[in-house]
Formats: structure tokens, sequence, C-alpha cells
């Protein structure tokens, strides 16, 4: 057990107990990790594990599987130094190709935004939406078009040029998430899918601009209705 982690991404989700779900790793050939976490349940992961990091605090218990013969061999300090190592090395790889993947495409992006003002590339099949295009959207993110604001910036309603209605959560200036930070939590909202989840439709990454694009709810959310 690895205390106070930063859960790696790409997790397989299932909504049993947690005793449950230590059976269901270890009974699976391809799971190398689980946690378990009260909102999210279950999570088990196969292959590498991505983005893994030790936090000073919080965080949740990550559960890695190693061989018997390894718990016997090993002192506990090899057995924490070695996964975390591991995962730094990964994360530094993923770092690098990030961020030759999105110097190549903002170039291609300059190239092709007086088209459709989307840029086509997919985080996984997920589109990559030009700021111009939010901002005629939004109205250049009108006061008027501002639905309201939540820990992550304000969030503003527009609508583009096919009738077709967006939500737009912006991120504060004041926000100090990077740009890898800001995709890696793109990649994990991405796979959140259920019926009382509105659909993550893309996102924007312009300079300072950070923008998660969702679809509309035309019935506002369901804190109005539970608390008026």
């Amino acid at each position: 057990m690895l205390e106070t982690m930063k859960l790696p991404v790409f997790a397989a989700r299932s909504f049993v107990t947690i005793e449950k779900c230590r059976e269901l790793c270890l009974n699976n050939c391809s799971c190398i990790a689980y946690a378990y976490d009260a909102g999210l349940s279950c999570m088990t992961w196969a292959g590498s594990l991505i983005d893994i990091q030790k936090f000073s605090c919080e965080g949740g218990d990550l559960y890695i599987r190693l061989a018997h013969s390894e718990l016997e061999k090993r002192n506990t300090k090899v057995l924490i130094i070695v996964p975390v190592l591991g995962g730094i090395i990964t994360i530094a790889i993923c770092a690098f190709f990030l961020q030759r993947w999105m110097s190549k495409r903002n170039g291609e992006a300059d190239t092709t935004a007086s088209g459709e003002n989307l840029n086509e590339v997919k985080l996984p099949d997920l589109p990559l939406f030009n700021f111009l295009k939010l901002a005629n959207a939004t109205n250049n993110f009108h006061s008027a078009n501002k639905l309201g604001r939540g820990g992550f910036g304000p969030v503003y309603k527009g609508k583009f040029r096919d009738g077709k209605e967006i939500a737009v959560k912006r991120l504060s200036k004041a926000s100090r998430q990077g740009v890898e930070e800001f995709m890696n939590e793109v990649m994990v909202i991405s796979q959140l899918q259920h019926r009382n989840l509105v659909r993550l439709l893309g996102c924007c990454v312009d300079g300072e601009e950070k923008m998660l694009i969702y679809e509309y709810m035309p019935n506002t959310s369901l804190d109005v209705f539970l608390f008026g």
C-alpha cells in the first residue's frame, strides 16, 4: 500500500465494496494496482501506471500488486521507492511527448483557424475547440451569458452558428493549474459517462486560456431543485 498518492489516470471503475475491489484485482491477471474511494468506488489499473505522484498530505491509498516472493525479499523502503521512481520517469516521458504534441498542434491550429475555427485533434476522441469560436458563441464571454461560478472559474452559456447550445467553463486566471495538469483532468473527465452527468464535448487551450466545453442544461442545475 502506498499512502497519500495521486491516483493514476485511465482507471477501470466498478461499483463494489472495498473488499470486493481487492478480490477483483487479485482475480484478474492483468490487474497491477487498485484503489478505493468512497465517491469514485473501486478503481483498477492494467498496464502502465500513468501520472503517479506522492503527495505530502491528502491523496489516496494505492495498492500495488506484487508477487509473494517480492514481498519476502524486498524491504518496505525499496517497495515504495521503486514504483515512485518508475512513476516519475513515466511522467517525465509523457510530459516531453505532450509538449511536443501540443507545440505541433498549436502550429497547425494557427494555419487552420480561419476555417471552421475547430482544431480536429482528438484527445482522446475529444475535439479541441478554437478560442475565437468560443468567444463568438458567448458574445465575448459577456456577463449576460454568465450561468454561474464554481471553484474552477465562471461558466458561460454559448450558442454556435448552427444553433447548438453549450456551456463553457473558463479556468480562472488566478488558478495555478498548468497545461499538463489540465490535460490530465480532461482525459479523466472525458472517460466519465453517466445519465446524470452532463457530457464533456471538448476543451480549449490557447495561451493562458484553458476551458472545458459541456453540453448545455436548459433546466438549470440540480442544486436549484434541491436548495431553491
